[in-house]
This record gives C-alpha cells, sequence and structure tokens, in this order.
C-alpha cells in the first residue's frame, strides 16, 4: 500500500485479502548458495555486540542509526509498555535484541531481525541473545532510508510466522497502522492524533497517539476516549455500509433497463431511452 492508498484509507479499517501460502512481497526470489549463507551469518553471529543489524534471506542487513524523532517515540513507547508490563505475565524487550522469527517452523532457521520493541508472553521463548520464536506484539518505527522493509518486507515475515499484533509508527505523517491478526490475514486500522489504542493482547493498556507523538497527555480520560473512537469507527463503518448499498442499488437498476432494452439511461436524474 503506498502513502496516498494509505492518505485514503487514514481512519478506515481495511482487511488484506492475501494469504498466507501466497508470497506478497514483489521482489524477485533468488536461490541463495548454501555455503555463502553459512559464511554470511558466521560475519552476522561475529559482529560487535550491540550492533543494529539483521539476517534475512541468507544476508546481512545493516539497519540505520535512529534519529532523535526514532529514539524519542521509542523511549515514549518502551515506558508506556515497560510501566505498564512490570510484575505481569509478559515482558517487554526493545533494540537491539534479537528475534529468531521462524525458529518455530525451523529450529535450523537464521532468520533474524530486531524489532524496534517487542512483547512476548511465553517466558520459554526467552534466550540469552533475545527471543527464539514469534512474540506476540512488534512495533516497528518507520525508518525515512527504507519505510518499505517495514511496510511490506517485515509485515509479510511477521504474517506467516503470526505475529498477533504488528504496529508501524509513522513519525512523518503522525500515525500509527495496527494490524491485527485474524486468522491468516491482518486486520489494519490507522489511528492519529485524538486516537486511543488498545492492544488486543493487553487487558488494560491504553496508549493515547496525541501523547505518543507530542510527548503531553490527551485532554480525555483513556476510557471516554475509546468509546468516542468507536463511536467514530462505528459511524464510518454506517457510511460505507450505506453507500455499498446504494451501489448495489444502481447496478440493479442497471441492469433492468438493459434488460428492458433501453442503452442510454442516467441514474442521477432517473431518465433513459
Amino acid at each position: 500500500m503506498d502513502e496516498k492508498e494509505l492518505e485514503k484509507n487514514q481512519g478506515k479499517d481495511i482487511t488484506y485479502e492475501t494469504e498466507l501460502e501466497v508470497p506478497m512481497v514483489s521482489e524477485a526470489k533468488v536461490a541463495y548458495d548454501v555455503d555463502e549463507v553459512s559464511i554470511e551469518y558466521e560475519k552476522y553471529r561475529n559482529l560487535p555486540e550491540m550492533t543494529r543489524a539483521e539476517f534475512t534471506d541468507g544476508k546481512i542487513y545493516y539497519l540505520a542509526s535512529a534519529n532523535d524523532r526514532h529514539q524519542e517515540l521509542l523511549l515514549r513507547l518502551g515506558l508506556r509498555f515497560g510501566n505498564y508490563l512490570h510484575g505481569k505475565q509478559c515482558t517487554m524487550r526493545w533494540a537491539p535484541s534479537d528475534v529468531k522469527i521462524e525458529y518455530e517452523l525451523d529450529q535450523f532457521s537464521r532468520e533474524t531481525v530486531q524489532p524496534d520493541l517487542y512483547v512476548y508472553c511465553d517466558e520459554r521463548k526467552k534466550s540469552k541473545q533475545g527471543l527464539n520464536g514469534t512474540p506476540d506484539l512488534v512495533i516497528e518505527i518507520l525508518s525515512p532510508s527504507d519505510p518499505r522493509r517495514d511496510k511490506v518486507f517485515k509485515f509479510n515475515k511477521y504474517l506467516k510466522v503470526g505475529v498477533k499484533e504488528y504496529w508501524i509508527v509513522d513519525p512523518e505523517r503522525e500515525e500509527v497502522m495496527v494490524n491485527v491478526l485474524k486468522g491468516i490475514r491482518y486486520e489494519t486500522t490507522i489511528y492519529v492524533k485524538g486516537d486511543v489504542i488498545k492492544p488486543t493482547i493487553l487487558d488494560s493498556l491504553y496508549l493515547n497517539v496525541t501523547e505518543l507523538f507530542e510527548g503531553s497527555e490527551g485532554d480525555e480520560i483513556p476510557e471516554i476516549a475509546v468509546v468516542r473512537q468507536e463511536e467514530r469507527l462505528l459511524a464510518q463503518k454506517m457510511v460505507r455500509e450505506s453507500h455499498a448499498k446504494i451501489e448495489a442499488e444502481q447496478v440493479a437498476m442497471i441492469k433492468r433497463f438493459l434488460k428492458m432494452g433501453f442503452s442510454n439511461f442516467d441514474i442521477t436524474r432517473d431518465r433513459c431511452s
């Protein structure tokens, strides 16, 4: 989905219809030499500690250094999730922390990513370097140098391994795309300032989007903001359903006119010839 489509769909619920077995990334697949992959992986394992890098598709991918805005947003997210999860079953970690993303599909897989922030609720997945397996929630903050990696490549990776909730934070547009796993697809909602996000995997955590981007508390308490937000989303859904009903009626009317032998008609003025 490009930026124009994101802008058009702002504040809407979007369901991606792509199934898991159908590859979503448009890049051509490359056959990797096993020996070359092994050599590259050894290089990755021997990188200095705290290096921001990932190992995906047989190659080392070095992550750009986080700018001030990126670090500011990550700190706010980390404090919000960290304070809430203190003493609870689930655990939060932030970069650099290695996640062997395909471990549960293949324990010999070398696919390793470093999400900006992730939450896991199964302590058995914990490792010395980070996590062996799928996190329950992942948050990535878009990098201006390569936003496609988070929007497309990692979107597909996290969908494939079953990450329950994947957030994409856009510092430039000041919006958060929340992808919630529904069966084998992600259902996506875009949140903007004035909205409140409630993670599906956590009982009573609320994140005020205005507070995230501006660093100040919102005017409303979370419960009230969530109710108003749900009312707004419901109203938008009703409008979309109304438009769909009108379009269906227009299609039915066109079919009737064609069946009656009319070739020229103007539905908006109820005229035909």
